[in-house]
């Protein structure tokens, strides 16, 4: 039996971002509480009725669908969603990232739900539509690479994913985007981690981290970030903590160092290891019936100045949920973040998911044996919702 960490790909390497004189992408807030999802409706319908352009119906349908998912309704959602695709995926040469954020919208939401291959096929659609209109491959390009890439590792596609890395590798280094060349090395040492049955740290990573050139800063704390995670995986707390304490304020959003693996409470299931954020578990009896409806849960928790967690508790839960959180809690208890001067608060969502499957000898499609827990990061996505006081006094015993 193997245990599992939540720590995706995203958070142990920087993407891809736009080089400081391209223009930055667009990101949208949706304000859930004190709003009927019915006036989302109604904004779609409205848009829809005035036969409004591809960038509009894309940005009301995303409205809609966020708040969907945030109020459990996965599935209307993802038909939200699809229908939009349905009406613009021809338009993608004149309206290249709308109708590419419908594609990454429709990835995420299939994965909760368990339909895993269309997942994989619309996060391929995310790097076509942006082909179809901007010809010359940029940092959006690479980004699209970037998620091709995890989602391959995410189901265990060691090979597909490594052949992806490298050709980004090639079309990042003819752009002269060394630091995505990095990124690319990173996540490629990852998966050669992953794979080693030693466990032995890569001499390159360590390498890595020891760059002090200040165009490869975020390449070496990636690397530093990986190293606190094989540190503390491996037991060598003085090490991880040391790097830690090196890494000090790393600015922006709390960086996430360390998850401490764990084993999901549910009938006879053991975890294989997972890599993208997803919690893998395998009913070792597959013939007993596991319902994936409604089973997700809302936990907040405060980030203390010193990297550790305090005042964890469950906000929301689906109907179907229960029964199988606590360990995952007791992991997110256990967890390291970078430092800061003030504590910060943190809002996330985790829902328990299998794949869809044609079983031997039957064309309908089952659920998979195998589960796991799909991540999203809620945090500053609803800013109307009431925010618990910080915490004070000295952290709970870990």
């Amino acid at each position: 039996m193997r245990r599992i960490c939540l720590i995706p790909l995203l958070l142990i390497a920087p993407m891809a971002s736009a080089q400081p004189q391209d223009a930055a992408q667009g990101g949208q807030n949706v304000v859930v509480t004190g709003t009927r999802i019915q006036d989302f409706r109604d904004r779609l319908a409205a848009c829809l009725a005035r036969h409004c352009p591809v960038n509009e119906d894309v940005d009301a349908t995303l409205a809609l669908a966020e708040v969907l998912f945030i109020a459990g309704d996965y599935r209307g959602a993802h038909s939200t969603i699809r229908s939009s695709i349905g009406r613009n995926r021809q338009h993608r040469s004149a309206f290249p990232e709308p109708v590419s954020d419908l594609y990454r919208a429709n990835s995420r939401v299939a994965r909760n739900i368990g339909m895993d291959s269309e997942a994989q096929a619309s996060t391929r659609e995310i790097l076509y539509a942006l082909q179809a209109g901007i010809p010359t491959e940029d940092y959006r390009h690479f980004t699209a690479r970037l998620e091709i890439a995890q989602s391959e590792v995410a189901f265990g596609q060691y090979d597909a994913a490594r052949r992806d890395l490298s050709r980004l590798a090639q079309l990042a280094r003819a752009a002269g985007r060394n630091d995505v060349v990095a990124v690319t090395e990173l996540r490629t040492l990852w998966i050669d981690y992953l794979e080693s049955r030693s466990h032995a740290v890569p001499p390159r990573l360590l390498e890595m981290a020891r760059w002090t050139d200040p165009a490869r800063r975020l390449s070496s704390v990636g690397a530093k970030v990986l190293l606190v995670r094989i540190y503390s995986e491996r037991e060598e707390t003085d090490r991880a903590n040391a790097i830690i304490a090196e890494l000090g304020r790393m600015g922006g959003s709390r960086q996430l160092l360390f998850n401490p693996p764990f084993e999901l409470a549910l009938h006879e299931i053991g975890l294989p290891a997972s890599t993208d954020g997803s919690a893998m578990l395998q009913n070792v009896n597959s013939r007993t019936s596991i319902s994936f409806e409604n089973k997700w849960i809302e936990v907040g928790y405060w980030i203390q100045p010193d990297g550790r967690v305090s005042d964890l508790e469950i906000v929301r839960r689906g109907r179907g949920s229960g029964g199988w959180e606590a360990p995952l809690l007791e992991s997110i208890r256990g967890r390291r973040f970078s430092t800061a001067g003030d504590s910060t608060y943190r809002l996330e969502r985790y829902t328990l998911t299998a794949g869809y499957e044609n079983r031997s000898g039957s064309h309908i499609t089952q659920r998979s044996p195998l589960a796991r827990l799909e991540y999203f990061d809620l945090t500053g996505v609803e800013p109307d919702r009431a925010q618990p006081m910080p915490p004070s006094g000295p952290n709970p015993a870990q």
